[in-house]
């Protein structure tokens, strides 16, 4: 997997939308947190990998990794972060990495909430960005896309992402939990 180069564009995506960080915030949030959920896929592209991606791990609001506190990592089973960087099996040829940001409660002047997500299947990438509200580049997630980091949520309900080498796009569906 390409994971060290699609975590070089979600770390880009981040710092490019929000360079500011939370000085608040709890040391603790940075570690993997245990995690519950599944997100369901539509599109043209779900017959390349599948129509569901479970979660395995999670990372919340880890500015080294993301570039802001107000992140969500979602990370397939087979990923996981060691010393604020990703961890996987070199030999293993499929995985999901998913950089959730929601900026509503203060870090962009401009942009509310985005995704930046990597898909591996059988070693090919599909690479997907939205951004609320729409700027001109990427596709608006949708208005029921949402972080909750007081109750420990994130929702994707018609999120939709776009393919940014193809512009295919993906919906998503799904509640995923950490404690």
């Amino acid at each position: 997997m390409k994971i060290n180069q699609t975590l070089s564009l979600l770390f880009l995506l981040s710092l490019g939308i929000a360079c500011s960080s939370n000085n608040d915030t709890e040391t603790d949030k940075s570690e993997e947190n245990e995690v519950q959920g599944t997100i369901r896929l539509t599109g043209d592209e779900t017959t390349e990998f599948g129509t569901s991606l479970t979660v395995g791990n999670i990372v919340v609001g880890n500015p080294v990794l993301t570039g802001t506190d107000k992140s969500v990592v979602l990370l397939s089973e087979n990923i996981s972060v060691e010393n604020n960087e990703l961890s996987f099996d070199e030999s293993e040829q499929n995985g999901f990495v998913i950089v959730a940001t929601d900026f509503t409660t203060g870090g962009s002047p401009d942009i509310e909430k985005t995704i930046s997500m990597n898909i591996t299947s059988d070693g090919e990438e599909f690479l997907y960005a939205c951004s609320s509200p729409f700027q001109n580049y990427f596709i608006a997630c949708g208005d029921s896309y949402a972080v909750d980091f007081e109750a420990k949520t994130v929702t994707f309900e018609n999120t939709t992402v776009i393919n940014t080498e193809n512009d295919i796009v993906l919906i998503m569906d799904g509640i995923i939990t950490w404690e």
